[in-house]
């Protein structure tokens, strides 16, 4: 297929993804719901397009489709954290297990990642920050050499990040969160896969209770 041809098919990414980002970021909001027209114009596109970059937002559990209603963003609610958090935490420690077993060796990737970290940390660049943290989950996912295992992480990492956007501010994501990944990242690379599991639990676990604690301060973005 020659350039023109695929054309259509990177502007209808660049839909679903701009999309998804006003989502992740709370441009739309939890239960608000999305007005064919409003978006046909925000965004510059036709209504065909849009009704399936819904839908494919709809497969990743950030939008409800419904005959009454029409799209709405997918409302949060505690269950969800808790939900992802436990198949994060079931995915992961199997592939960091399987990661360990062939001594994977992220480490240099995680350093220059720490270092955008703390550089996304001074400038207040949330977005980027969480790109980091699934890049580097996404990363220890891949070590596994479990193509099946990295598809389903994957196809939670729209609803993480999600989470990560409503309840974490710069503020609040913890400063020792690149430390808990480079020492992941040694375990991996020493192939010890008990050792790297119980640090991705804590590192899991804090993660989640932190979120968790956010939530009952501010009250839930819904019930």
């Amino acid at each position: 297929m020659d350039v023109l041809a695929r054309a259509p098919e990177t502007r209808f990414e660049t839909l679903v993804d701009e999309l998804r980002e006003a989502i992740l970021t709370g441009r739309y909001r939890a239960g608000e719901r999305l007005v064919q027209e409003d978006l046909a114009e925000a965004f510059r596109v036709s209504r065909i397009p849009l009704r399936e970059a819904l839908r494919r937002l709809e497969g990743e559990g950030l939008v409800i489709i419904s005959p009454n209603r029409g799209a709405i963003v997918r409302p949060l609610a505690p269950k969800d954290i808790v939900d992802l958090y436990d198949l994060r935490l079931a995915l992961e420690t199997l592939a960091v297990r399987r990661a360990a077993e062939r001594y994977a060796d992220v480490r240099e990737a995680t350093t220059r990642r720490r270092e955008e970290a703390a550089a996304a940390v001074e400038s207040g660049a949330l977005t980027t920050l969480f790109r980091l943290d699934r890049d580097f989950h996404a990363d220890l996912a891949a070590a596994s050499d479990n193509p099946h295992l990295v598809a389903a992480l994957g196809g939670q990492w729209s609803q993480i990040m999600r989470i990560m956007h409503a309840y974490l501010r710069v503020g609040t994501y913890a400063p020792n969160v690149w430390q808990e990944h480079s020492g992941l990242a040694d375990a991996v690379a020493h192939g010890d896969a008990d050792g790297a599991a119980e640090r991705l639990r804590l590192h899991l676990t804090t993660s989640r209770d932190r979120i968790l604690a956010d939530l009952w301060d501010k009250g839930p973005v819904s019930r």
